[in-house]
């Protein structure tokens, strides 16, 4: 047997509910529109006995569908026990009307008395369901328990560069093309969700940085940003003269580059290190300066000395 014809092309169009669904739900997830109106959220009419379903759109099998006004959806009467019932939006694809297409129903659970959450219907043909929220209608006819359960058809992922990014209203994961960073719209402000900038070199820069010596077999610092958290470690030595316990500024060798530096100076970012065995401290400001301060011992001119310091930044 062959493979049936492609469609559309010049030769062939969409012409039946049965394409228009296979064309679309290879790209188009089912679900929620993000940032339209009030994302139908669900509600509970305790008084109305009632299921309520915010404003809003959403796409199913790629069948869109708007809901402008909040609609109410009838719960069933209460039984002898405990039962969960679930507020779904139904495809329903042997409909004759379009307003019978897609449409809110409350799908009735099992009376127990450890009651399970009702099944959705999701065939290939007929019904196909979509949660948006579940609740307990109890024996003595309430309702509680409202669970969310809308799940959303998130808009395509965008690139863009890190000077130009798009606004973040609609809620969607964007790829910073000069930055490497993952991102997510949440609706009001982008945030990073993956980013690994690789590790990167430091020259001395700092206004001490005739002090110390990070040429080989030195290592000047390095320092990597993961997910939003600095890292960084260096390995030099001390010239000139000895670091005393007095020096209460300590030795500033390095500033790091914005983007690398700590929100804040109250405290300073705290980082550790050692030289012949006795301890030092880093302390790293907000302006990016990276301070040296022996801890129980003068560092003495000629010393190598290892230190290194993890802190969030932002």
């Amino acid at each position: 047997m062959a493979i049936d014809d492609a469609y559309p092309t010049s030769a062939s169009v969409l012409s039946t509910m049965a394409q228009w669904e296979g064309f679309f739900t290879g790209f188009s997830a089912d679900g929620v529109l993000p940032g339209v109106l009030n994302e139908m959220v669900p509600s509970l009419n305790a008084g109305a006995r009632t299921a309520v379903l915010g404003t809003g759109a959403a796409q199913i099998r790629g069948f869109h569908v708007d809901n402008p006004s909040t609609t109410a959806t009838p719960i069933p009467a209460a039984d002898a026990q405990n039962r969960i019932d679930r507020l779904a939006l139904r495809l329903d694809r042997t409909a004759v009307t379009a307003a019978d297409w897609i449409t809110p129903v409350v799908i009735e659970g099992t009376p127990s008395a450890n009651p399970q959450i009702p099944a959705l219907t999701q065939s290939t043909s007929g019904n196909y369901d979509i949660p948006i929220a579940r609740w307990t209608a109890a024996s003595d006819g309430s309702l509680s328990g409202l669970v969310d359960e809308r799940q959303f058809a998130a808009a395509s992922p965008i690139e863009f560069r890190s000077d130009a990014r798009p606004p973040a209203t609609i809620r969607r994961h964007g790829f910073e093309r000069d930055t490497g960073r993952v991102l997510w719209a949440d609706g009001a402000a982008w945030q990073v969700v993956r980013e690994d900038t690789g590790w990167a070199q430091l020259s001395l820069n700092g206004k001490d940085k005739g002090a110390w010596n990070d040429a080989a077999p030195y290592n000047p610092l390095v320092y990597r940003r993961i997910d939003g958290v600095v890292h960084l470690r260096l390995s030099i030595q001390r010239v000139s003269v000895q670091l005393g316990l007095s020096d209460a500024d300590g030795s500033t060798a390095y500033v790091l580059p914005i983007g690398f530096r700590p929100s804040s100076s109250s405290p300073p970012v705290l980082g550790h290190g050692n030289h012949a065995r006795n301890a030092l401290q880093l302390y790293i400001y907000s302006n990016g300066e990276v301070r040296i301060y022996p801890l129980n011992q003068d560092l003495p001119k000629d010393r190598r000395i290892y230190a290194q310091a993890t802190f969030p930044v932002g």
